[in-house]
């Protein structure tokens, strides 16, 4: 393990000179903490979320006691409607109390579902939240890949430049070797290829990377480079149930059961309490100073019931209780979905990280053997014990094996993130 570790750490180390570095580099936590706080879409989730718990609010507030101030003034000249009708008009102002006593449950099931909108949201929330810290861990693992891989190829082009001179020196002494200064300069050729592909790369994953962070794309970004990775960990089988898809799935499924429970409450009985304390009088047409003796006279309060049964509304209140049975067999069946598809999901990403993480701890010792082997066969060809194609072969095998172990280690880094994207809640 620690020969993996050292071996990774050789690979990724500081890539740009210092004298380039206009800021501190940026760890990992750094990255995720700037990521977060710059997110344009987290605050549309977070406004999702209060709304919610405002809703929830209301929905408590429903079921107790409403109090308001009402009043009118209606005027109605004798000459007019029926005075049985109008009693001449009349002034009203009182304070009105209504409590609703029984809605066939109605009432606590909307305020289940309020709530359970309200876990809907947070679970929305914490889903863009973790696609954010996926996309911040993916790209930083592609970025500082692309820079170590550019690395590797520089030093094997500087490598094989010098093995070049070495060739040119004994081509003007006279030595037959045209052809293989030739096969070593197409290696160079292609390891300038390589670096230039590296290149777009890592500007590819540094524009995405200041992008998720907020900043001008086009700027410059120093990032720390990782160290090796640690085994991966030993997740329970179970720790898919932990996904926030599955959360916000449950949530809207009980959202839809107190949805149903709404529709069927409906057609239960319906009671409520009234009552009001104030003044109302009659006979508008004749505002003189009887008129407020006869407001103050006629103050009073009075107390009332109102009972509510539905009969028949010709299939309406049954459409509506099918429709909110039929919504929540549908949520059912998506949190159904969702739970199998989550438990895909970090099955994939844990097969992959356990794959990926033998190829490391593989290609950890393959790398320095490949250095050595070619550090060797280059020796054994100055002393003529060896042929250029075979230092050529040393020297690919050495950035093919360092090219590999960087892409893997990236590999993996990314289906760690993966896994827990799909694990923690």
């Amino acid at each position: 393990m620690n020969a993996a570790r050292a071996a990774i750490g050789i690979v990724f180390l500081p890539l740009l000179p210092i004298a380039a570095a206009a800021q501190a580099p940026l760890s990992l936590e750094d990255v995720l903490r700037e990521a977060h706080a710059a997110n344009a879409r987290l605050p549309v989730r977070a406004y999702e979320l209060t709304i919610a718990r405002q809703r929830a609010s209301e929905a408590q507030a429903e079921r107790w006691l409403k109090v308001a101030l009402e009043g009118d003034f209606v005027y109605a000249p004798a000459n007019g409607y029926d005075p049985a009708l109008t009693n001449f008009g009349e002034a009203r102002l009182q304070a009105v109390a209504r409590q609703p006593i029984y809605q066939g449950g109605a009432l606590k099931a909307g305020a289940a579902r309020a709530q359970a909108d309200v876990e809907a949201a947070g679970a929305r929330y914490r889903i863009a939240e973790k696609d954010l810290e996926l996309e911040v861990r993916s790209r930083f693992a592609e970025l500082a890949a692309a820079r170590a891989e550019i690395r590797v190829r520089r030093e094997s082009r500087d490598r094989l430049d010098s093995y070049r001179s070495l060739l040119r020196g004994r081509q003007a002494s006279g030595q037959g070797v045209a052809a293989d200064v030739r096969k070593t300069e197409v290696r160079i050729a292609l390891e300038d290829a390589g670096v230039a592909e590296a290149e777009q790369k890592e500007e590819e994953a540094r524009l995405d990377l200041n992008g998720l962070m907020g900043r001008d794309p086009a700027a410059p970004l120093e990032i720390q480079a990782p160290e090796g990775p640690d085994a991966p960990s030993a997740d329970g089988a179970a720790a898919w149930e932990s996904a926030p898809e599955i959360a916000a799935a449950g949530a809207e499924a009980r959202a839809a059961e107190a949805e149903a429970e709404i529709a069927h409450a409906e057609r239960r009985p319906h009671l409520s309490l009234g009552g009001d304390l104030g003044f109302w009088a009659s006979d508008t047409t004749h505002l003189d100073s009887d008129f407020w003796d006869r407001l103050w006279r006629d103050r009073g309060y009075s107390f009332g019931l109102v009972l509510s049964v539905p009969l028949w509304d010709t299939g309406a209140i049954k459409a509506r209780v099918a429709q909110a049975d039929l919504a929540l067999q549908q949520s059912r069946a998506e949190l159904e979905a969702d739970r199998r598809d989550a438990r895909l999901a970090y099955a994939q990403a844990s097969a992959a990280a356990r794959n990926f993480y033998r190829q490391v701890e593989i290609l950890s010792r393959a790398v320095p053997d490949a250095r050595d082997s070619y550090l060797e066969m280059e020796s054994r060809y100055r002393g003529g014990a060896a042929t250029s194609l075979e230092v050529l072969d040393a020297s690919d095998a050495a950035v093919e094996a360092s090219v590999r172990l960087i892409d893997v280690t990236a590999r993996y880094r990314i289906a760690r993130a993966v896994a827990a994207r799909w694990s923690t809640p």
